[in-house]
Protein backbone atom coordinates (compact mmCIF):
# COMPACT_ATOMS: atom_id res chain seq x y z
CA UNK A 1 0.00 0.00 0.00
CA UNK A 2 1.33 3.27 -1.14
CA UNK A 3 2.15 6.05 2.05
CA UNK A 4 -0.63 8.38 2.13
CA UNK A 5 1.03 12.03 2.02
CA UNK A 6 0.05 15.23 4.46
CA UNK A 7 -1.57 18.10 4.00
CA UNK A 8 0.44 21.22 5.61
CA UNK A 9 -2.33 24.09 6.28
CA UNK A 10 -1.31 27.90 6.96
CA UNK A 11 -3.66 30.14 8.24
CA UNK A 12 -4.02 33.32 10.32
CA UNK A 13 -5.22 36.69 10.45
CA UNK A 14 -5.12 39.00 7.45
CA UNK A 15 -2.14 40.21 6.04
CA UNK A 16 -0.02 37.83 8.89
CA UNK A 17 2.29 36.98 5.78
CA UNK A 18 0.74 33.76 5.25
CA UNK A 19 1.73 33.20 1.25
CA UNK A 20 5.11 34.90 2.58
CA UNK A 21 5.83 31.89 4.62
CA UNK A 22 4.46 29.07 2.37
CA UNK A 23 6.54 30.67 -0.40
CA UNK A 24 9.28 30.43 1.76
CA UNK A 25 8.27 26.93 2.75
CA UNK A 26 8.06 26.16 -0.77
CA UNK A 27 11.59 26.87 -1.89
CA UNK A 28 12.31 24.12 0.49
CA UNK A 29 14.45 21.42 -1.13
CA UNK A 30 14.67 19.16 1.53
CA UNK A 31 11.19 18.32 2.07
CA UNK A 32 8.74 18.08 -1.39
CA UNK A 33 6.00 20.14 -0.91
CA UNK A 34 3.51 21.01 -3.85
CA UNK A 35 1.09 23.75 -3.32
CA UNK A 36 -2.83 23.95 -3.09
CA UNK A 37 -4.52 26.10 -5.43
CA UNK A 38 -7.52 27.46 -4.31
CA UNK A 39 -10.25 29.19 -6.42
CA UNK A 40 -11.45 32.77 -5.64
CA UNK A 41 -13.61 35.20 -7.20
CA UNK A 42 -11.75 38.16 -6.14
CA UNK A 43 -9.90 39.84 -9.15
CA UNK A 44 -6.01 39.69 -9.56
CA UNK A 45 -3.78 41.24 -7.61
CA UNK A 46 -0.71 42.88 -9.47
CA UNK A 47 2.06 40.15 -10.23
CA UNK A 48 -0.67 37.38 -9.14
CA UNK A 49 -0.61 34.52 -11.54
CA UNK A 50 -3.63 31.79 -13.03
CA UNK A 51 -3.43 28.78 -12.04
CA UNK A 52 0.33 29.29 -9.96
CA UNK A 53 -1.34 31.83 -7.13
CA UNK A 54 -5.09 31.32 -7.63
CA UNK A 55 -7.46 29.73 -10.45
CA UNK A 56 -9.58 32.78 -10.55
CA UNK A 57 -13.12 32.15 -11.53
CA UNK A 58 -16.56 33.85 -11.82
CA UNK A 59 -19.22 34.02 -9.43
CA UNK A 60 -21.15 32.71 -11.46
CA UNK A 61 -18.80 29.37 -12.02
CA UNK A 62 -17.67 29.22 -8.71
CA UNK A 63 -21.43 28.83 -7.71
CA UNK A 64 -21.83 26.25 -10.36
CA UNK A 65 -19.06 24.11 -8.77
CA UNK A 66 -20.67 24.89 -5.26
CA UNK A 67 -24.12 23.31 -6.32
CA UNK A 68 -21.72 20.40 -7.33
CA UNK A 69 -20.05 19.79 -4.17
CA UNK A 70 -17.11 20.08 -5.64
CA UNK A 71 -15.64 22.26 -2.75
CA UNK A 72 -13.60 20.48 0.14
CA UNK A 73 -14.44 23.76 1.74
CA UNK A 74 -15.41 27.71 0.87
CA UNK A 75 -16.08 30.76 2.42
CA UNK A 76 -17.46 34.06 1.35
CA UNK A 77 -14.35 37.10 2.66
CA UNK A 78 -14.59 40.62 2.14
CA UNK A 79 -17.37 39.98 -0.80
CA UNK A 80 -15.59 37.81 -2.82
CA UNK A 81 -15.74 33.49 -2.52
CA UNK A 82 -12.60 31.15 -1.91
CA UNK A 83 -12.54 27.62 -2.16
CA UNK A 84 -10.79 24.26 -2.18
CA UNK A 85 -11.61 21.29 -4.96
CA UNK A 86 -12.43 18.39 -3.07
CA UNK A 87 -10.34 16.37 -5.98
CA UNK A 88 -6.86 18.56 -5.45
CA UNK A 89 -6.88 17.22 -1.70
CA UNK A 90 -7.58 13.79 -2.50
CA UNK A 91 -5.18 13.24 -5.60
CA UNK A 92 -2.51 14.76 -3.59
CA UNK A 93 -2.92 12.38 -0.45
CA UNK A 94 -3.79 9.30 -2.14
CA UNK A 95 -0.03 9.85 -4.61
CA UNK A 96 1.94 10.20 -1.48
CA UNK A 97 1.87 13.73 -1.83
CA UNK A 98 2.72 16.42 0.60
CA UNK A 99 0.88 19.39 -0.06
CA UNK A 100 0.58 22.87 1.66
CA UNK A 101 -2.57 25.37 1.48
CA UNK A 102 -2.97 28.30 2.65
CA UNK A 103 -6.65 29.58 3.79
CA UNK A 104 -8.44 30.96 7.30
CA UNK A 105 -8.98 29.53 9.97
CA UNK A 106 -13.02 28.45 9.22
CA UNK A 107 -11.10 26.59 6.00
CA UNK A 108 -8.99 24.32 7.75
CA UNK A 109 -11.69 23.39 10.09
CA UNK A 110 -14.16 22.34 7.51
CA UNK A 111 -11.30 20.25 5.49
CA UNK A 112 -9.97 18.93 9.19
CA UNK A 113 -13.30 17.34 9.41
CA UNK A 114 -13.56 15.97 6.03
CA UNK A 115 -10.65 14.45 5.76
CA UNK A 116 -10.11 13.80 9.78
CA UNK A 117 -6.10 12.30 8.76
CA UNK A 118 -3.07 13.57 7.69
CA UNK A 119 -3.72 16.70 8.17
CA UNK A 120 -1.99 19.50 10.24
CA UNK A 121 -2.80 23.15 10.73
CA UNK A 122 0.14 25.79 11.51
CA UNK A 123 -1.74 29.36 12.48
CA UNK A 124 0.85 32.22 12.01
CA UNK A 125 0.88 34.85 14.95
CA UNK A 126 1.45 38.69 14.28
CA UNK A 127 4.38 40.15 15.85
CA UNK A 128 1.34 42.93 17.35
CA UNK A 129 -2.13 43.88 15.85
CA UNK A 130 -0.35 47.42 14.86
CA UNK A 131 2.00 45.49 12.93
CA UNK A 132 -0.99 44.00 10.99
CA UNK A 133 -2.87 47.29 10.18
CA UNK A 134 -0.14 48.41 8.99
CA UNK A 135 0.72 45.77 6.69
CA UNK A 136 -2.74 45.64 5.05
CA UNK A 137 -2.40 49.67 4.38
CA UNK A 138 0.93 49.21 2.68
CA UNK A 139 -0.70 47.07 0.28
CA UNK A 140 -2.66 50.07 -0.80
CA UNK A 141 -5.72 47.69 -2.60
CA UNK A 142 -8.49 48.14 0.14
CA UNK A 143 -10.49 50.86 0.72
CA UNK A 144 -10.71 52.51 4.66
CA UNK A 145 -14.22 50.67 5.09
CA UNK A 146 -12.11 47.23 3.85
CA UNK A 147 -9.63 48.06 5.94
CA UNK A 148 -11.89 48.21 9.13
CA UNK A 149 -14.04 45.52 8.56
CA UNK A 150 -10.11 43.53 8.29
CA UNK A 151 -9.21 45.04 11.67
CA UNK A 152 -12.60 43.69 13.25
CA UNK A 153 -11.99 39.93 11.79
CA UNK A 154 -8.70 40.17 13.29
CA UNK A 155 -9.66 39.69 16.69
CA UNK A 156 -12.26 36.74 15.58
CA UNK A 157 -9.33 35.32 13.42
CA UNK A 158 -7.18 35.04 16.75
CA UNK A 159 -9.76 33.22 19.06
CA UNK A 160 -9.56 30.10 16.48
CA UNK A 161 -5.47 30.17 16.95
CA UNK A 162 -5.74 26.81 19.44
CA UNK A 163 -7.41 25.03 17.44
CA UNK A 164 -4.21 24.43 15.11
CA UNK A 165 -1.63 21.68 16.03
CA UNK A 166 0.74 24.84 15.89
CA UNK A 167 1.29 28.22 16.39
CA UNK A 168 4.46 30.17 15.26
CA UNK A 169 4.43 33.71 15.41
CA UNK A 170 5.69 35.57 12.11
CA UNK A 171 8.63 38.31 13.00
CA UNK A 172 10.50 37.59 10.18
CA UNK A 173 9.07 35.48 7.29
CA UNK A 174 12.32 33.32 7.24
CA UNK A 175 12.43 32.38 10.81
CA UNK A 176 8.84 31.37 10.92
CA UNK A 177 9.39 29.48 7.75
CA UNK A 178 12.11 27.81 9.31
CA UNK A 179 10.41 26.47 12.34
CA UNK A 180 7.55 25.26 10.82
CA UNK A 181 9.92 24.02 8.09
CA UNK A 182 11.04 21.73 11.08
CA UNK A 183 7.96 20.89 11.94
CA UNK A 184 6.91 19.12 8.62
CA UNK A 185 10.31 17.60 8.45
CA UNK A 186 9.91 15.64 11.15
CA UNK A 187 6.38 14.85 10.91
CA UNK A 188 6.79 13.46 7.52
CA UNK A 189 10.19 11.83 8.87
CA UNK A 190 8.40 9.42 11.54
CA UNK A 191 6.04 8.24 9.20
Amino acid sequence: MKKKGFLFVISGPSAVGKTSVANELLKQKKINLQRIITCTTRAKRNGEVEGVDYFFMSKDEFLRHSENGDFAEMSEVYGNYYGILVSTIKEKIEQGINALLVINWEGFLKIKRSFKENVIGFFLLPPSLKDLETRIRSRGTDSENIIKQRMNMITEDMRHKDEFDFRVKNVKIADAASEIFEKIANITASC
